[in-house]
């Protein structure tokens, strides 16, 4: 069997992570002991593969392999059953695979360009929340959260700059566990950038915790939520800023009550629906809090995009092990697409890089590199844009001009 696949493009999306890397990553003794065929560096080869050309099953995993000579040649190994994969899922502990994941991110942020600031000083934004991936309850019944439904939560931290989002920290637990319980492992206390996260993650004691070590958040206020207030600015209604009070939040007879004053904006949303926005940012205006509050939507787009693209809506196996250890590949996966974009400088959207690794990720990579930048064969200035302003001053000149017969003619349309 041939041997020289060191320049397929599969060799260099891995080349971040060759063997001897994710054996001093994971720093486990005898993982593989007395495994001949099926090491855990293998397993997390094929799941990589199965994760870029999005497999449906273990079985068309297998079938692809026992099909493809040249994914034969690069994994070293002529053909596995699904039943051999499904049993080392199951085995495996997913903690190796979130040690991969960190890994990576860390590499992803060390080779990540300066970014113009989104807002004065302010370069990065980090991001809080979670995505339920809901599951049969009689196939996965450790996940039960409700007396119907079954479910695991990817709870994710992103980093937001004003050119990108990337994955930085991520619990997966079942459904049942409420945000708020993960507000430790999520904020980053060494850092100065601002988290942001929705009322899931509501914990007054944390907010204190926050306030008293110069963290600084931005986030939603629940509505029943007990607020004392101390003093009001002005309202900036021409900048949608209705209220703008500092407060102290909580009961003190439940023992709830902040010990910090913190801020409540009131403004509205992209839809117009009315929100009130927490922050203990007292340094930028009402109108700079809404406008970073607004980024938020950043990481749903970002779970949006993993849903659609990285197979994690339907598992290979049932076990808690098979779930998370598909989820953290799958997080692999994308860091591996993100880390040879950043390396390629492609400056277009990673979904091209994913569907050129899918046609392309047993061929040569210079092969990869020119589909990945060959220029569109059609040339098109896409829809046109109506210039409005353009339009208005005409029709204002023909007024001053006294040209206005033809507006009483019904068959007058400036558009046309």
């Amino acid at each position: 069997m041939d041997k020289d696949t060191t320049k397929s493009t599969l060799n260099e999306l891995l080349n971040v992570l060759d063997e001897k890397t994710f054996s001093k990553i994971i720093n486990v003794i005898n993982l593989d002991h007395y495994v001949k065929k099926l090491t855990a560096y293998k397993f997390l080869q094929l799941f990589i593969i199965a994760q870029v050309n999005e497999k449906k099953s273990l079985k068309k995993l297998a079938k692809h392999l026992k099909d493809t000579e040249e994914f034969q040649t690069f994994i070293q190994m002529d053909a596995i059953s699904d039943s051999q994969l499904s049993r080392k899922q199951s085995l495996l502990t997913p903690a190796i695979f979130e040690k991969v994941f960190r890994h990576l991110v860390v590499s992803i942020q060390s080779k990540m360009k300066s970014n113009e600031p989104i807002l004065r000083d302010i370069r990065k934004l980090l991001v809080i929340d979670s995505s339920t991936i809901s599951m049969s309850l009689s196939q996965y019944p450790w996940a039960t959260f409700r007396k119907t439904k079954a479910g695991v939560r990817l709870h994710l931290r992103v980093v937001v700059t004003k050119d990108v989002t990337l994955p930085d920290q991520a619990v997966i637990l079942p459904a049942k566990h409420a945000d708020r319980t993960q507000m430790n492992k999520l904020v980053d206390i060494d850092s100065d950038a601002i988290h942001l996260f929705d009322r899931g993650y509501t914990d007054y004691q944390q907010y204190d915790v926050l306030c008293d070590r110069g963290i600084p958040f931005i986030t939603r206020l629940k509505k029943n939520a007990k607020i004392e207030v101390l003093n009001e600015q002005i309202p900036d209604v021409e900048n949608h800023i209705f209220s703008d009070q500092e407060v102290i939040l909580g009961n003190e007879q439940n023992g709830t009550k902040m010990q910090n004053p913190v801020r409540l904006i009131q403004t509205k949303d992209s839809e117009e629906n009315d929100i009130i926005i927490l922050t203990n940012c007292f340094d930028l205006s009402a109108k700079e809090v809404g406008d970073l509050y607004r980024y938020r939507w950043k990481i749903e787009t970002f779970f949006k995009w993993m849903k659609q693209h990285l197979k994690i809506k339907s598992f290979y196996g049932k076990s808690q092990n098979a779930v998370y250890t598909q989820i953290w590949i799958a997080l692999i996966t994308y860091c591996l697409q993100v880390l040879l974009q950043l390396k390629l400088n492609h400056e277009g959207p990673l979904l091209d890089v994913k569907g050129t690794l899918q046609n392309l990720l047993f061929k040569p990579f210079n092969a990869f590199v020119k589909a990945l930048f060959r220029p569109p064969t059609r040339t098109s200035n896409g829809r046109k844009k109506y210039d409005w302003e353009r339009e208005f001053q005409h029709i204002v000149r023909q007024f001053d001009e006294r040209e206005v017969e033809h507006l009483d003619d019904l068959t007058y349309d400036p558009i046309f």
